[in-house]
């Protein structure tokens, strides 16, 4: 059953997301897409999707800023996160030569991701220990727990709770999932379930925007060169040979990269699994339906499956992390065992299926999250408990989603 909990606010979320978007043409490329060859390029004088992009920007500049939090204050923290953006420098952008993006407004003016951010309970957020949320005892949703964590990084200079909860990997994964991942799989929900009657040009070129792609994707690719899937390494491209990088449209943003990323892994596994080609073509292909007036909702489920199947892969490749550190562990865990960044990670995204599955039932959610816990079990479970349950978690994805066994295991 196709689940999605953001669907009734994008009536109102796409008139705020218009405001101050860049108008440019949609190119792309791909041995499958479009009308074929080496490279395909699509223009389309209404594809905008600025706003979306200075979202993307803004879920890892917050990431990167509390992770360095005695450098960063509540008050700058909270800027960034409730529309008061507009003049901060574009973090992404340092170091680069871009196409006069160098502050958000450059891109897009007026984003709010507190306005965005879904304000649904978490699944088992009532169960998290005092020192990790707002509301002891009681439930807790996305935004009161970011607002939570930037004011224990800014004002406290903490960059983790006393339970080893790291706020950066929540900072950044929380938004992935709520408004990018929700906000994106919601578009092409609709669009699949062909429910999108007006302004489809602007609702895909929307769900583009978030899932984060540059517009000519095969020059970033190399899926042998051991760089995590990208070329070179680099996830900044000038395509164009202009002398610079748009950021909209030549920069690859974290979930088409980590589509990348588990794309290369299956490949150098054997056992191709090309996540990001297989949603990079279909956005494209869909787009170009629309232009043509045809359909683009066989598509929309194409692109759609492959982000669910990329979101799930991550729980799996951090899960694979925590069981690597307390592989050599005998007995109880203690403070550090688990490799609190991975636990993280992988909370905070299983938390991002929460906003869209049509893969997983309410009920192994909340197993899902069982498994995992709450915090780092320290002092809870032994290592070979722990194991136990993180294999449990990994074996509810992998038949979920009919993964390849050899490729969860090098996931």
């Amino acid at each position: 059953m196709r689940r999605s909990f953001l669907r009734y606010t994008r009536t109102f979320l796409l008139p705020l997301l218009a405001v101050g978007l860049i108008l440019a043409g949609c190119d792309s490329s791909g041995t499958n897409g479009g009308n074929g060859g080496d490279t395909d390029t699509f223009e389309y004088p209404s594809t905008a999707y600025g706003a979306e992009t200075v979202v993307n920007l803004l879920a890892f500049d917050l990431g990167v800023r509390v992770g360095s939090a005695s450098s960063n204050s509540e008050s700058t923290l909270l800027d960034l996160y409730t529309g008061s953006a507009d003049d901060a420098t574009i973090r992404a952008a340092q170091n680069l030569s871009t196409e006069g993006q160098n502050v958000y407004s450059d891109i897009a003016g007026g984003v709010n991701l507190s306005s965005l951010v879904s304000t649904d309970d978490l699944i088992r957020g009532d169960q998290l220990d005092p020192q990790d949320t707002p509301n002891d005892g009681a439930a807790v949703n996305t935004d009161e727990l970011l607002q939570e964590y930037f004011r224990k990084a800014g004002a406290e200079d903490s960059t983790r709770t006393s339970n080893g909860i790291v706020l950066s990997q929540f900072a950044e994964k929380m938004l992935l999932g709520t408004p990018i991942y929700g906000e994106g799989a919601a578009i092409l929900s609709d669009f699949a379930d062909g429910s999108v009657s007006s302004n489809q040009a602007e609702q895909w070129d929307a769900a583009f925007g978030y899932f984060g792609f540059p517009r000519t994707l095969e020059p970033f690719l190399n899926y042998s060169g051991g760089t995590e899937g990208l070329a070179g390494g680099n996830a900044t491209r000038d395509v164009d040979g202009n002398g610079s990088v748009d950021l909209t449209s030549e920069y690859v943003h974290t979930w088409a990269s980590y589509a990348i990323e588990r794309s290369a892994a299956a490949e150098n596994n054997g056992n191709a699994n090309d996540f990001a080609r297989r949603a990079f073509d279909a956005l494209v292909e869909g787009r170009e339906d629309i232009e043509n007036g045809e359909d683009p909702s066989d598509h929309a489920e194409t692109a759609l499956d492959a982000w669910e199947a990329t979101v799930a892969v991550n729980v799996i490749h951090y899960i694979n992390s925590m069981e690597d550190n307390i592989g050599g562990v005998s007995g109880e865990l203690s403070q550090g065992d688990v490799g609190e960044d991975a636990w993280g990670e992988a909370k905070a995204f299983a938390w991002n299926l929460q906003f869209y599955s049509d893969s997983l039932s309410d009920s192994q959610l909340n197993t899902l999250h069982d498994l995992i816990g709450n915090d780092p079990p320290y002092g809870e479970l032994s290592a070979d408990e722990y194991a136990t349950d993180l294999e449990q978690a990994t074996q509810i994805l992998a038949d979920a989603y009919g993964f390849n066994d050899s490729n969860v295991a090098a996931w």
